[in-house]
């Protein structure tokens, strides 16, 4: 932990918004289920900013959805742990069985135990989202609900319900007034120091057990600027393969840690490394292989490339990112690695095939990635090690649907 401070920096805010982040449901299925939680943080940040004291020097919420995509989202993420007043977590049954949630959580708690709070629980201002099963001693929910008690709607059935009901239009607003109002006192009665708080990669849950994480493979399949294509622009490579930087203009991070943070949020613990020998074989977890066209245009590159798509599992899932589009040449190479993903051999389900098989810009990397872990997991709990329904011919699906994997607690839609 950093020194401590009473003065309010620039950035700091009323609350922090805690929730756990929901996969698509299906491949085909590109709704964003985390919608509602979005909806509700407009909503609690104009309630806020209605009930807020005129030059606070403190802005209504933090949501991580309104991170930059260029930014370093464990930095803000950090950041906004280290500066917030209130913390407000969605409490639901995937917000408890998630690490990276609990750990949200287990550091703004840190951050108010060193400062030296007397009530730390005070600080956090907990929402029933979903209903929750034999959890309802979770940390501060009692007195939350005993807060509301006047809106009995909201203890039986939770907040997201009745913001997705119109009938209970009113009781939504009322439940999120009383949010407000408490989360403006508790920030104007008694300011928190802004201080540094540990990195979220070094606290644990309190509610999860890390034991329990998902594992998955970032795989990177690019050049380095020792042998960078003749066309090819040397500020999108580093010493290392998993340096690649496709659109250095948008991001101050390589690829694979954008596609890192993204799995993270999907509770996995993630591992980076690159196709770095022939024959190499990728079948341990899974994953994606983030791939860079221009690798195709040197021989050592091509047969690096062609080796490890050979026969991939269906598991692990390939993912062309042309940096130039519109470049005939890159278009050309483009082209000619599609035709290797084409006829890898593999026997890649139907479903799979529907996932997105190249982007071309930061954004549309970042908006992917959510449906090619979540296939990836699908495919791994069904085909996988251990899997109890084999793989058929390509196409097909498992032929008892009574023998694939429940989805985990809350995969449905937290959100």
């Amino acid at each position: 932990m950093g020194e401590a401070t009473s003065e309010r920096v620039q950035g700091s805010h009323y609350f922090f918004l805690s929730y756990a982040h929901s996969p698509p449901l299906e491949v085909y299925q590109q709704e964003d289920q985390d919608r509602w939680v979005a909806r509700f943080f407009r909503d609690l940040t104009a309630a806020v900013e209605r009930h807020a004291a005129p030059g606070s020097g403190l802005g209504a919420g933090f949501f991580d959805q309104a991170i930059p995509l260029s930014e370093d989202w464990k930095a803000s993420l950090n950041r906004a742990l280290g500066t917030a007043e209130v913390f407000v977590p969605l409490y639901s049954p995937g917000y408890f069985a998630r690490s990276w949630p609990g750990r949200e959580w287990a550091c703004f708690h840190r951050r108010v135990t060193q400062a030296g709070l007397a009530e730390p629980l005070r600080r956090f201002v907990p929402v029933l989202w979903v209903p929750l099963s034999g959890q309802q001693d979770a940390p501060g929910l009692s007195e939350a609900l005993a807060a509301c008690a006047s809106v009995p709607e909201y203890a039986e059935n939770g907040l997201r319900a009745l913001l997705r009901l119109r009938p209970y239009h009113d009781a939504y607003v009322a439940v999120v007034e009383q949010l407000a109002r408490r989360i403006v006192a508790v920030a104007q009665d008694s300011p928190l120091p802004v201080s540094d708080t540990t990195s979220i990669d070094e606290e644990r849950s309190p509610f999860a057990p890390e034991a329990a994480a998902k594992r998955f493979m970032v795989a990177v399949a690019a050049p380095t600027v020792r042998n960078v294509p003749a066309d090819s622009d040397p500020g999108y490579y580093g010493e290392k393969i998993t340096d690649w930087r496709p659109f250095p203009q948008h991001q101050r991070l390589p690829l694979a840690d954008y596609a890192k943070a993204v799995a993270e949020r999907l509770d996995f613990a993630v591992m980076i490394t690159e196709i770095a020998k022939k024959g190499e074989r990728f079948t341990t977890w899974p994953g994606v292989i983030l791939i860079d066209p221009w690798l195709y245009s040197d021989p050592a590159g091509l047969e690096l490339l062609t080796s490890a798509l050979n026969d991939l599992p269906p598991w692990v899932l390939p993912l062309l990112v042309p940096s130039l589009p519109d470049d005939l040449r890159l278009s050309e190479l483009s082209e000619r690695v599609e035709g290797i993903l084409q006829g890898d051999g593999s026997t890649r389900p139907a479903e799979s095939q529907r996932v997105p098989g190249a982007v071309s810009s930061l954004q549309g990397f970042v908006s992917a990635m959510p449906v090619l872990v979540a296939e990836a997991e699908r495919q791994y709990l069904r085909y996988g090690p251990g899997a109890a329904v084999p793989p058929g011919p390509p196409g097909t699906l498992s032929p008892d649907p009574a023998k694939r994997p429940a989805r985990s607690p809350g995969e449905a839609g937290d959100g």
